[in-house]
C-alpha cells in the first residue's frame, strides 16, 4: 500500500505495535489536506456527523473530519477498538474523554493545515497550535492576553518575531487550560509563563505542570502535562485501502 502523503520532518512513522508506557507522552501529527476526507466519514459518529454538516465552508468542514476522525485512528491504537467503535464522554466543559479507557488522557487541536494529538496515560494533557498569520488588533490583544511581564518580554523583541511570540505565548497558555478542563472559559491572563526555557510560572491549578514548545515552522504550538515525561512524536499517515 502506498502512503498519501510524505512524512513531516522530525515526526516519525509509529511502530506496528505501540506501547504507552505511564511515563511517554505521543505526540501525534495530522496533515489536513484538501479534499481528503472521503475515507474518515465512515469512523465518526452521528453527533460529530451533524456537527461537520454544520459548518458552512467545504475546507472548513475537511478539517474537521479528518481531524476528529484521524483522532479516532490514531486513539484506535491505545484502546483495542476499531475508529468507529470509540465512545466518547465529555466534561462539564467540553472536552473528551474515552468512555471505556478512562486512564487513558488526550487532547486534540487544529488550525490551518495541522492537527495536533497529545495521548498519555493517568495524567491530565493538553495542547493546542496556531497557524503563523498576520493578527489583528495585535496590541489589544497582547494587553488582554498577556502579564505586564509577558508584554515587557514582547516589546524587547524585533518587530518581525513579536507576533510569531505572542502565539507561542497563547498556544502554551491555551495548551495549560485545556489541560485542566476549562479552555478558553478561563482568561488568558490567569496563566503566566516564561518560553526560554519553557516553565509555566503562574495558574489557576498550581501542580508539577511540565511546558515543551513544539517546533513547527507554520505554526507555533505547546504541550502541556502534569510531571516530566519523555515526548515520542509520531505522524498519523493513511493508506490507500484503510
Amino acid at each position: 500500500m502506498t502512503a498519501q502523503s510524505a512524512l513531516s520532518p522530525g515526526w516519525s512513522l509509529p511502530p506496528p505495535i505501540l506501547p504507552l508506557e505511564n511515563s511517554h507522552l505521543h505526540v501525534w501529527i495530522i496533515d489536513l489536506v484538501d479534499g481528503a476526507d472521503g475515507p474518515f466519514w465512515c469512523c465518526l459518529s452521528s453527533d460529530e456527523v451533524t456537527r461537520a454538516q454544520r459548518y458552512r465552508f467545504d475546507r472548513d468542514r475537511t478539517r474537521f473530519v479528518q481531524s476528529r476522525g484521524g483522532l479516532r485512528h490514531i486513539l484506535s491504537r491505545y484502546v483495542g477498538q476499531t475508529p468507529d467503535e470509540i465512545t466518547f464522554s465529555y466534561g462539564p466543559y467540553g472536552k473528551p474523554s474515552c468512555a471505556n479507557l478512562p486512564e487513558l488522557s488526550f487532547n486534540l487541536s487544529h488550525s490551518g493545515d495541522i492537527a495536533l494529538c497529545a495521548v498519555i496515560r493517568h495524567r491530565r494533557v493538553g495542547i493546542d497550535v496556531e497557524q503563523n498569520r498576520p493578527l489583528t488588533h495585535f496590541e489589544s490583544l497582547s494587553q488582554r492576553c498577556l502579564s505586564e511581564t509577558e508584554i515587557l518580554t514582547l516589546e524587547q523583541l524585533p518587530v518581525d518575531q513579536r507576533q510569531s511570540t505572542f502565539l507561542q505565548y497563547w498556544t502554551a497558555k491555551e495548551a495549560y487550560l485545556k489541560a485542566i478542563g476549562c479552555g478558553l472559559t478561563q482568561s488568558l491572563t490567569g496563566v503566566s509563563l516564561q518560553l526560554e526555557p519553557p516553565r509555566l510560572l503562574s495558574v489557576p491549578e498550581p501542580g508539577d505542570w511540565s511546558l515543551q514548545v513544539l517546533n513547527l515552522t507554520t505554526a507555533a504550538a505547546a504541550v502541556v502535562i502534569e510531571g516530566a515525561v519523555d515526548t515520542l512524536f509520531y505522524q498519523l499517515v493513511r493508506e490507500r485501502g484503510d
